[in-house]
């Protein structure tokens, strides 16, 4: 019957890791990978403890170590003197002795650096192997601090309520030697849920709920004079843009945006449709490209005063200044020019005065007479058509 029960419950631990399990291996596994030292863990006891008990189980002769954690945490770690001389063995001469311990010799810092190896590879493959384990928060971020004197100065450094203690019995080199090595790790609850699971309330979930938050809806925005801003009263008419619809800005706070959307109703009620975080901005959904702000090519305004100048009204758009036009009739009359005859020979052309003041260049000798070009072969004239109608 006991074989039975044996085998039994060696298959329930093989479909699922136990805390039992799981350091076991992570204690083996640490001292093959760093020394390749043989490190049996022959039984593993899990207990909760108070600060009293804590300090009654660490032992005066045992190597004590601080645990620094995640958040502040401290834990400790109590190693026994038969574990603590064979690993210092195996690191130093290359093998574990059965040469005697002596209790009374006083324990220094190198002893407990020699143990840092060991602890802190067993406590990060034991939180490795335990990530879907209801310890795995208690278990995980904790490392090699420094050593502790004795067990009075380990007892001023415990502030949890409760710890959680892991003892271990091992067999180090095939029996040579056998020791204890314990953890206390304070009690802490799990800061991450497993996935999927719904988590609770936060600690000031009721305060920040009565928080009132103010989101503003912006439509357009409108330059105006000062004078006319101020004199603004209910019922009065603003023009806005034909896509003032489809660029809703939500603004949070002193004008932070928060997102973009577009502007529309449901229930009854005026809603915004929210486009921005997201795929990206939403279009017009119309045919009309008069009111699709990505096919409206952009309108000139005069100023700041219409955004649109479609919506202008015509007593706003009289109101502006008239262009001058230019008054032909009016201009100064000119003298005709003098007739040209083109027929004669360049020589003889009579420049007139210019003519005279040509001639005083170059010690008064007299301009010659222009080559004469034959056209009749090189050059071709015909009429020029102009359409006057076309653009």
């Amino acid at each position: 019957m006991g074989q039975k029960a044996l085998a039994a419950q060696r298959a329930y631990e093989a479909r699922g890791m136990s805390l039992a399990k799981a350091l076991r291996r992570a204690l083996s596994r640490t001292a093959d990978v760093l020394w390749d030292l043989a490190l049996v863990t022959q039984s593993v006891t899990v207990d909760k403890m108070d600060q009293d008990e804590v300090v009654e189980a660490l032992g005066k002769k045992n190597l004590l170590v601080v645990l620094d954690g995640p958040d502040g945490a401290v834990g400790i770690a109590s190693v026994d003197r038969q574990v603590m001389t064979g690993v210092i063995e195996v690191q130093t001469i290359q093998q574990v002795t059965q040469m005697p311990v002596e209790d009374d010799r006083l324990l220094t810092q190198t002893d407990a650096a020699m143990l840092a190896p060991l602890l802190d590879g067993a406590l990060g493959r034991l939180a490795d192997t335990l990530t879907d384990h209801p310890l795995h928060a208690q278990l995980s971020g904790y490392r090699y601090g420094a050593m502790i004197e004795d067990p009075r100065a380990a007892s001023l450094l415990l502030d949890a309520a409760g710890y959680r203690s892991f003892r271990a019995d091992i067999d180090l080199a095939l029996g040579r030697r056998r020791g204890v090595l314990t953890f206390f790790l304070p009690e802490c609850k799990p800061k991450q849920s497993a996935p999927g699971a719904v988590q609770g309330a936060g600690p000031h979930e009721e305060r920040l709920s009565r928080v009132p938050a103010r989101l503003d809806a912006a439509l357009a925005r409108i330059t105006l004079p000062l004078s006319k801003a101020e004199a603004l009263k209910p019922g009065d008419v603003l023009n806005l843009p034909l896509d003032a619809l489809a660029k809703v800005e939500v603004m949070a706070g002193r004008g932070h945006l928060v997102a973009r959307g577009r502007l529309g109703q449901l229930n009854g009620l005026r809603a915004v449709r929210l486009t921005w975080p997201g795929n990206g901005t939403a279009s017009l959904s119309t045919t009309d490209p008069a009111s699709n702000p990505a096919t409206t090519p952009p309108k000139a305004a005069k100023g700041a005063a219409f955004d649109d100048m479609d919506a202008a009204p015509a007593a706003a758009l009289s109101a502006l200044p008239d262009v001058p036009t230019f008054d032909a009739g009016g201009a100064e009359d000119l003298p005709d020019l003098p007739p040209m005859d083109f027929g004669a020979d360049a020589g003889d052309f009579d420049f007139g005065d210019l003519g005279e003041d040509l001639a005083d260049v170059g010690d008064g000798q007299p301009m010659a007479a222009l080559p004469e070009i034959d056209v009749s072969d090189g050059f071709a004239s015909a009429p020029l058509d102009f359409d006057f109608d076309e653009k």
